[in-house]
């Protein structure tokens, strides 16, 4: 039986390749403007296929260690899932890189994560999805578990679990709650990525994003923003915090009826603002239940996050469970 074709392609372009129509096109799984280091395509025999894309240049460290990392993949079976992943792993320690995890478009900002677990309620809007069969796929080829992460459904009952000692104590101190103004849209965005960054920087395989992608990745989404839904705590005029929380419209689409989804939560840990996570989901959980939504979803949370302890307040149900995996060998 004839090998099949390993292609290493450097740099971001997509690879001018014979593609099965049975797999996703590669520009949909990694875009070029996603700029990965290069590309891994295997090309076997009755039309298997399968690629990924490689970063190592701008990656985030992991414990002093250069990370190499793996996403875009797709692939028609575990056989030529075994092939590619090698040839990755291989080409990511040419780099230098010495902790290689995947899958993962380069830093945590984009498209990252397997689900590994399911209820069996549908995707929701912006989860990241695949075929059931990929994570066995890439443990087969050597891979390991290295990060968890869930997203749980919550009871919307309209009641709020902060109790009103902070909530008043967060007010004396100065702090206010006002919805977003889609007028100052992008002033408003401008204002939440400064507390992402600073929220952000200690968490797990953190990398700063620089503001005009971030900008974008919002932009694209105003049209289905309800402004209530998005929370932004302030003091003396400068936000310190923020929810932002959007309705399902893919269950929407299905027939279903939407949950609203608490995408992200933020808050500038130089603020000092103890218990305002709490009252930021508390606000926008009793909003969404006041317009009608009976389940909220606190999305794609990290096992080592304080944030479950709100989910946990809240009595969530984990509806789904997410891996990153890593190569150590």
């Amino acid at each position: 039986m004839k090998s099949p074709t390993v292609q290493i392609h450097p740099g971001a372009a997509i690879p001018d390749i014979p593609w099965p129509e049975t797999l996703p096109a590669i520009a949909v799984v990694c875009a070029e403007t996603e700029a990965p280091d290069a590309r891994v395509t295997v090309i076997g025999a009755d039309g298997a296929a399968a690629h990924v894309a490689l970063w190592w240049k701008q990656t985030p460290d992991f414990e002093g260690q250069s990370v190499g990392a793996i996403g875009g993949f797709v692939a028609t079976d575990e056989a030529i899932t075994k092939v590619l992943l090698e040839s990755a792993v291989e080409h990511l320690r040419s780099q230098g890189s010495e902790r290689i995890v995947g899958p993962m478009n380069g830093n945590t900002w984009r498209y990252y994560r397997f689900v590994i677990q399911s209820s069996g309620r549908g995707s929701f809007l912006l989860e990241p999805r695949n075929p059931a069969e990929y994570p066995a796929w890439w443990k087969a080829a050597g891979f390991d578990e290295f990060s968890r992460y869930s997203s749980s459904a919550i009871a919307l009952d309209g009641q709020p679990t902060v109790p009103p000692a902070l909530k008043q104590r967060l007010l004396r101190s100065g702090v206010t709650i006002r919805p977003l103004d889609p007028a100052k849209y992008d002033e408003e965005l401008g204002a939440i990525y400064d507390v992402c960054l600073r929220s952000f920087s200690s968490n797990f395989l953190y990398t700063p994003l620089e503001k005009e992608p971030f900008l974008e990745a919002y932009r694209r989404v105003k049209p289905r923003v309800d402004p209530d839904f998005v929370r932004v705590a302030e003091r003396n005029g400068v936000a310190c915090g923020f929810v932002f929380a959007i309705a399902d419209f893919e269950a929407a689409a299905r027939g279903e009826k939407p949950a609203l989804i608490i995408k992200t939560l933020a808050v500038d840990p130089d603020s000092r603002c103890g218990g305002l996570g709490s009252l930021l989901v508390d606000e926008v959980q009793m909003l969404g239940h006041a317009k009608g939504f009976d389940t909220a979803i606190h999305a794609l949370q990290y096992d080592g996050n304080t944030v479950l302890r709100i989910t946990a307040r809240h009595h969530g149900e984990v509806i789904r469970r997410y891996a990153l995996f890593t190569y150590d060998r």
